[in-house]
């Protein structure tokens, strides 16, 4: 009988595992990236193999009366954690009235966990 070997797996957009969750030679698959990722000798984390690179990320969120558009360039993406830690987004931010009409349009760069507190101009 067949030995299944399941690898550790995330599903989180951009996450790269961290040396401490790996072993060295140990594997895990990102399911939303399509990507699988190991551990070397030197305790390094690398991914294997190739995928399609896309250019850059794009994301969004509503809060409030804000609309956050966030666009992160691939060469920007973090060794290692969420490509949302990143601190080079560059975010849009849009405010809006109770109508719906724009009040106020500005832009930041920062990470998109921070897009809140960032300083907008």
């Amino acid at each position: 009988m067949a030995t299944q070997i399941i690898p550790k797996k995330s599903s989180v957009l951009g996450k790269i595992p961290l040396t401490g969750d790996l072993a060295v030679g140990e594997l895990v698959q990102n399911l939303a990236d399509h990507c699988l990722y190991s551990k070397d000798a030197s305790g390094n984390v690398f991914r294997i193999g190739t995928r399609p690179v896309p250019d850059k990320v794009e994301v969004f969120d509503i809060i409030g009366a804000n609309l956050f558009f966030g666009k992160l360039a691939y060469a920007d993406f973090p060794n290692s954690g969420s490509i949302y830690d990143s601190a080079l987004w560059d975010i849009n931010k849009t405010t809006t009235n109770d109508n719906g009409d724009v009040v106020s349009e500005s832009s930041a760069i920062g990470a998109w966990n921070n897009k809140q507190n960032l300083t907008y101009a």
